[in-house]
Parts: C-alpha cells; structure tokens; sequence
C-alpha cells in the first residue's frame, strides 16, 4: 500500500486520467473530490464489498437451481413473503 501525506486543496494523480483531490479536513473526517472517465465505477469500499457478495450469492444460486434445500429455502422465503402481504395492517378503526 502506498501512503501519502496530503494538504487541503493537494491531489494525486493515478493513472493519465484520475486525479484525487484532498478537499476539506473535519476532525477525523476527510473529504476527497475525485475526478476521473465516467465510465469508471467508484464505489466505497464496503459498497464494493457488499456487491461483490451479492454478486457471489446470485452465481452460487443460478450453478445450483436443482438443489434441493435450495429449493426449500426460495419456498420458504416466498411463503414468508406471502405472509407478510397478508399480515398488513386493517384499515378498521382501533380503540386506543
């Protein structure tokens, strides 16, 4: 990992065409302006993560749509779906 010491109002420059910039510092808080292609996904990192798990989870349910507890588990999970439709509140009056 490279470590850099920055100011505000300094950058850094990653590649031809990103540019990190150092905006405002709040305590523990550090604001960053990034320019860089828009065509170029920036996410922060536990966006990333969480991502990639569900990208993970969606390719491990499409290899194994025959299993069985699989199977189960969508039945269940639509059952409980179902239930909750079912279970919203009336719109009869309740004393207080």
């Amino acid at each position: 990992m490279l470590v850099i010491s920055r100011k505000i109002n300094e950058s850094i420059t990653i590649g031809d065409n990103i540019v990190v910039t150092i905006l405002d510092i709040e305590g523990d808080r550090i604001k960053i302006g990034i320019d860089a292609p828009r065509e170029l996904t920036i996410l922060r990192h536990e966006v990333f993560q969480a991502v990639k798990s569900q990208e993970k989870i969606q390719e491990l349910l499409a290899e194994d749509k025959k299993s069985e507890k699989l199977e189960q588990l969508r039945k269940l999970l639509a059952e409980e779906t179902v239930d909750v439709a079912v279970e919203e509140p009336s719109t009869s009056e309740n004393p207080v």
